[in-house]
């Protein structure tokens, strides 16, 4: 346990070869970053860090303040996006420069944490920091409306959003795929569900509500402004991994798309439209190459892997994803530099 920004949070460091950025992996709605390395006594090769570990990499696994009292003894129903990030950029400062690390991290953005790119990445800046590649991992985009179930959540006596009659059960079904594709059962259900997962802040959700006086209220123009929308050029380097299972229907068929959005804009607004003389003086032949880079960039930043939206749970998986990861680094510093080259 630590604190930061004034809240406190979970955090779960391994060191690895200093020369290698650090990965964070921060966790999505309502459940604990220990899905990323597993409950004391399971197996750990069916999580996420212990594949980190094996390639080298030093990780650290962020959780925020949920209403789980194995691990938080009070509740902050108004903890916001900007909090969040503020938060986690602390900590990441914090192990970056007592371990000596590069000051640009990778960061594994699950679920409702794809929301937190951009704000995070400025909040890094902000400290001397920043991020290589952030990878969202079947991630909420900074698009609004996208997922519309989240619009029925409701408050606990707490303030926080419930998850149980929310989405909780519909996770178990992830959970359980994943135990059936593994073989064995990564996850025990009641494991999960008690250790793991519990009511969290409606303000870090994708439904663009606020807590105000006992209830949840919509603000979508403050929640645009939190989460960066429609600032492409204050994004971070993105990728995406996603996969194809109908459990989670809405991420399998879209997440190409909107990620799409962000991952074309934020390398034309970086690396293209910033430098507009170049780009008016870029010969004939250039500009054929440019823009089949920019038109092919968003799908070769993107990995469809096996399993549902849990994907990175069971022994295959989370090596996969791991294996995903090491493809997407090189993938990012290829189209940025063949990029880089024609606008030279």
């Amino acid at each position: 346990m630590t604190e930061a920004a004034g809240y406190p949070a979970l955090v779960r460091f391994d060191p690895g070869r200093a020369e290698l950025p650090l990965v964070v992996f921060i966790t999505g709605g309502g459940v604990l970053g220990r899905v990323a390395y597993g409950p004391p006594g399971g197996r750990t090769d069916d999580f996420l860090c212990h594949w980190l570990h094996e390639e080298g990499f030093p990780s650290l696994v962020l959780s925020y303040p949920i209403d789980n009292s194995g691990v938080f003894d009070a509740a902050f129903p108004l903890f916001s996006m900007t909090n969040w990030a503020e938060q986690s950029a602390e900590i990441i400062a914090r192990y970056v420069d007592r371990n000596g690390l590069p000051a640009n991290v990778v960061v594994l953005g699950w679920s409702m944490a794809g929301r937190i790119a951009e704000p995070l990445h400025a909040a890094l800046q902000r400290k001397g920091k920043g991020i290589e590649l952030f990878v969202a991992m079947a991630g909420a985009s900074a698009l609004p409306n996208t997922l519309p179930g989240l619009d029925h959540l409701t408050p606990a006596p707490s303030g926080l959003a419930a998850i149980k009659g929310a989405y909780v059960d519909w996770l178990l079904h992830c959970l359980a795929d994943q135990n059936a594709a593994a073989g064995h059962s990564v996850l025990d259900a009641a494991r999960f569900t008690g250790e793991m997962t519990g009511d969290f802040p409606v303000g870090l959700a994708a439904s663009a509500m606020r807590y105000r006086n006992g209830d949840f209220v919509r603000d979508s123009a403050g929640d645009a402004l939190e989460i960066g929308t429609a600032q492409y050029r204050a994004f971070p380097p993105l990728a995406l991994m996603t996969h194809a299972s109908a459990i989670d229907a809405r991420h399998a068929l879209t997440d190409r798309s909107t990620w799409g959005v962000y991952i074309t804009q934020q390398l034309c607004e970086t690396l293209i439209f910033s430098r507009p003389d170049k780009l008016a003086a870029l010969p004939s032949a250039k500009w054929v190459k440019l823009d089949e880079h920019i038109s092919h960039a968003a799908q070769r930043l993107s990995a469809t892997l096996p399993g549902n939206h849990m994907f990175f749970l069971g022994e295959k998986g989370a090596r996969k994803t791991v294996q995903a990861l090491k493809l997407l680094r090189q993938t990012a510093t290829d189209v940025a530099g063949e990029i880089s080259r024609l606008m030279a």
